[in-house]
């Protein structure tokens, strides 16, 4: 891996972003792209509630763009001070255009994206995950990672498998991009209903291809519904962890009626998600 790109909202700057790009670029000796986000129609509040005020003028206006620009430079001097004091190469992208459209650019020129999972990109707060990062997630052209709010070292990786294509190519990603986290002890995760055949049918292939990558994986299966059965064993084990999984292949429709295991893991704000999707 050579090129990660690390999200920042420069008006609700996401430490915990900050950190994992630092780690990870440190670890694979790759170039960091802080990618501030500085939407044309976002900004630290609202123009028309300058209206409300006693005495709203052109002047409060100006005053509120300079003050934006202030915490957004603010923003991306914290970025490149860090990255300067790691010894890391960085880069700086301040997109000034839709935001949601400019990182889907940025991602086809990218090895993966880093962004924290409550990242709105508005002034208001959303539940995670937010319909930014769901678009993001949705259109990104290489993977992501999604970050809980607070910063943990990871020393385990549990790999969510459900036996799907996409989910075996996020594997195979994980291992591709992430040399250096490959090398942390892997379980296999996965969960099925009473009488349902789950992986069983593909265990021989399943167990070759994770040889080849981690010999030493452990294989979990569970019983019951997979979104409360995952969650519920994932909740008592160490909070270092990394969880892999595909996510976002299902039809927009579908989506309405059924929140995917990304959205249900995400809104624990306990561990990076590494999603990968190959459509």
């Amino acid at each position: 891996m050579k090129k990660i790109l690390a999200v920042f909202d420069g008006l609700k700057f996401s430490d915990s972003t900050l950190k994992y790009a630092v780690k990870m670029g440190i670890q694979h000796n790759a170039m960091i792209t802080g990618v501030f986000l500085e939407d044309m129609t976002y900004s630290s509040r609202g123009i028309y509630q300058l209206y409300s005020e006693k005495e709203y003028a052109l002047d409060s206006v100006k005053h509120l763009v300079a003050e934006d620009r202030h915490e957004r430079d603010a923003a991306v001097d914290r970025f490149e001070n860090a990255c300067k004091d790691a010894g890391i190469a960085y880069m700086v992208h301040r997109d000034k255009q839709l935001a949601v459209r400019d990182l889907l650019k940025e991602s086809r020129y990218a090895d993966l994206l880093l962004i924290d999972a409550s990242e709105s990109m508005t002034r208001y707060t959303e539940e995670s995950p937010t319909h930014f990062v769901r678009e993001i997630l949705a259109g990104t052209r290489c993977p992501v990672l999604l970050l809980p709010r607070h910063f943990t070292d990871i020393r385990r990786v549990y790999w969510l498998h459900d036996g799907s294509p996409v989910s075996i190519y996020a594997f195979k990603m994980f291992n591709y991009i992430l040399p250096v986290l490959s090398e942390l002890p892997l379980d296999v995760l996965s969960a099925k209903m009473p009488g349902e055949e789950g992986i069983e049918a593909d265990k021989l292939l399943i167990k070759e291809l994770v040889s080849l990558h981690a010999p030493h994986a452990g294989f979990i299966s569970l019983t019951g519904q997979p979104d409360l059965e995952i969650p519920l064993f994932l909740r008592k084990q160490d909070k270092e962890s990394l969880l892999i999984l595909g996510a976002y292949q299902r039809n927009a429709l579908s989506m309405l009626f059924k929140a995917s295991m990304a959205d249900l893991l995400v809104k624990e704000h306990q561990w990076p998600l590494f999603i990968a999707h190959n459509k």
